[in-house]
């Protein structure tokens, strides 16, 4: 699963973390795996499930539609 770096951008906004580092703290989820997602990598489940609860979004809001 890709997230879209324009969805997580506005989510992040949104949810008023102004950087991936501040993300990567309240989700728990590490900055070089939000970074490599930012980047085009794929994610698991689990943790584009955390970063949806972390921003308090739908998983589905935050991802990449192919």
């Amino acid at each position: 699963m890709r997230i879209s770096k324009n969805k997580l951008a506005l989510a992040m906004l949104n949810a008023g973390i102004g950087s991936i580092k501040e993300l990567a703290a309240v989700s728990g989820v590490s900055i070089n795996t939000l970074s490599r997602s930012n980047n085009g990598g794929a994610v698991k489940l689990p943790t584009l499930a955390r970063i949806a609860k972390a921003l308090s979004v739908d998983p589905a809001e935050i991802m990449e539609m192919e």
